[in-house]
C-alpha cells in the first residue's frame, strides 16, 4: 500500500499508479476502468479482467437458466427458423 497524491494534468486528475504494479499488468498505455464504489472509494480494474469477469457471469448465467433461455429462444417471433 502506498499513498500518492492527486495531481492535475491539462483538464484531468491524475493518480499515479506505483512502478511496482507493472509486473501485475498496470503498464504504460494499459486501459483500466475506474469505478466509484457505493462508499465513495474508488476501484480501478485493468479492461481485460472486466471483460473476462463479464464473460464468466454470462457463462454462469446460462448455466443457471438454460432452459428458461431455451424457452426464450423458441418464442422469439424474430427468430429465424425454417417452418413445415
Amino acid at each position: 500500500m502506498r499513498i500518492v497524491k492527486v495531481r492535475r494534468v491539462g483538464n484531468s486528475n491524475v493518480v499515479s499508479i506505483p512502478r511496482e504494479l507493472e509486473a501485475r499488468g498496470y503498464t504504460p498505455g494499459t486501459s483500466v476502468l475506474v469505478e466509484e464504489m457505493p462508499d465513495g472509494e474508488l476501484r480501478i480494474m485493468r479492461t481485460d479482467q472486466v471483460r473476462e469477469q463479464i464473460r464468466d457471469v454470462g457463462r454462469r448465467i446460462v448455466g443457471e437458466r438454460s432452459e428458461a433461455l431455451r424457452n426464450l429462444a423458441e418464442h422469439d417471433p424474430d427468430r429465424a427458423s425454417p417452418r413445415a
